[in-house]
């Protein structure tokens, strides 16, 4: 059996974290978010299993937006 691709599954950006792999952002059926590690090599490319997916709708979306600006604050008042 193939793989399928999410339904209404739209990329919103990528940052390279090697020359081999991306943290890709996408947001699936305009209720999910999916943050996921994308490998590019020679035996294989496309997205790994490292990545999480969040729902827009429950408490866990606002609060890793909240986590992210701690780490933005903190390494502002340690430099």
């Amino acid at each position: 059996m193939g793989k399928v691709r999410q339904a209404n599954q739209k990329e919103i950006g990528r940052v390279k974290l090697s020359d081999t792999q991306e943290l890709v952002v996408s947001l699936i059926g305009g209720e999910r978010v999916d943050i996921r590690v994308w490998m590019e090599g020679k035996n294989y490319t496309g997205p790994t299993r490292r990545g999480v997916r969040f729902y827009l709708f429950d408490e866990n979306w606002p609060e890793f937006k909240k986590l992210v600006d701690q780490v933005d604050k903190i390494y502002e008042e340690m430099a």
